[in-house]
């Protein structure tokens, strides 16, 4: 979320663990448009195992700064004990994944 509130397009590249090159940057000021800079805090996260037992999908409810609720619901993959977030759809990371950390809920 620091990222996505700060604008800061490398840090949402370096969590989304995709190289840092021209289709990346590219994407990442792409969702910075979308969702970045609202101040936004995680309500809520839902996990569903609707793909199997180490992927899914995660519904995210966030609140705006303004106070407005987002929702979104994102590819997730268990990996390590730790659910990783899917948010570069552009190609896969340097690892074969589309990856961000997050903690598990």
């Amino acid at each position: 979320m620091k990222a996505l509130n700060s604008r800061d397009a490398a840090g949402l590249i370096k969590v989304g663990g995709v190289p840092d090159d021209s289709r990346s940057r590219r994407e990442a000021r792409q969702i910075l448009v979308d969702k970045g800079g609202r101040g936004l805090s995680i309500v809520d996260v839902q996990v569903d195992f609707d793909m199997g037992p180490k992927v899914g999908s995660a519904k995210l409810t966030a609140k705006e700064k303004s106070g407005k609720d987002m929702r979104d619901t994102f590819t997730v993959m268990r990996e390590d004990g730790a659910w990783q977030l899917v948010v570069f759809t552009d190609r896969p990371g340097s690892s074969g994944k589309q990856t961000a950390s997050t903690d598990s809920p």
